[in-house]
């Protein structure tokens, strides 16, 4: 009788383990090939499965960025961020969100946390800095910036071309940089607008 329990116990955690879904894996696949909302819908069963699982929770913020749903993704990851403050698939996926949902300010914030905690030989570190200094461009052209956010942009742009020297951008932003070098106010201008 023993045995036979034991043999049961057995065969019932095989078979649970083979039954239990990848929900990680099937999530990625299908945000990979572009399908959105059953990628949605498998993080979101994977999250009722394992609540605490934040791995789930940051690929649905991004699922939700590539459907456009900016405000639920970044409600999302700020769930993860209040748990895990230093997540950085969070903040970078938080960056993005805000960034391609037009929040500058929001999306600077994020991707200077995420230089922080990112290595420097990363593609993600010349990234943030694309990020950072294309956010702060953005902000020029509509509500302006100051001498120090006109500073900063300038010095994540010199850092992304120095780490991308042969980028498709590179020369566009070069000249960029130098063109608006040229053309900044001296630094008693409290906001600078520049189209």
């Amino acid at each position: 009788m023993r045995i036979l329990i034991s043999t049961l116990f057995i065969l019932t955690f095989t078979f649970c383990s083979y039954a239990q879904v990848d929900y990680l894996g099937e999530g990625n696949s299908y945000l990979n090939n572009g399908e959105f909302e059953k990628a949605k819908e498998t993080f979101e069963a994977g999250i009722k499965a394992e609540p605490d699982n934040l791995i789930y929770q940051c690929q649905l913020g991004l699922t939700l960025i590539q459907q456009k749903e900016f405000k639920t993704a970044e409600q999302t990851l700020e769930k993860v961020l209040k748990v895990d403050s230093t997540n950085v698939a969070a903040i970078w996926y938080s960056g993005i969100g805000n960034f391609k949902g037009g929040q500058e300010r929001n999306a600077i914030e994020r991707f200077e946390k995420a230089l922080t905690l990112l290595d420097e030989n990363s593609g993600q570190y010349f990234s943030a800095n694309w990020f950072i200094g294309k956010s702060y461009s953005v902000l020029l052209s509509t509500e302006g910036l100051t001498y120090n956010e006109t500073n900063r942009m300038f010095e994540c742009y010199e850092e992304y071309l120095r780490l991308q020297t042969n980028a498709d951008d590179a020369e566009k932003i070069r000249e960029y940089v130098k063109r608006k070098k040229k053309r900044r106010p001296s630094d008693n201008v409290k906001l600078w607008v520049d189209m």
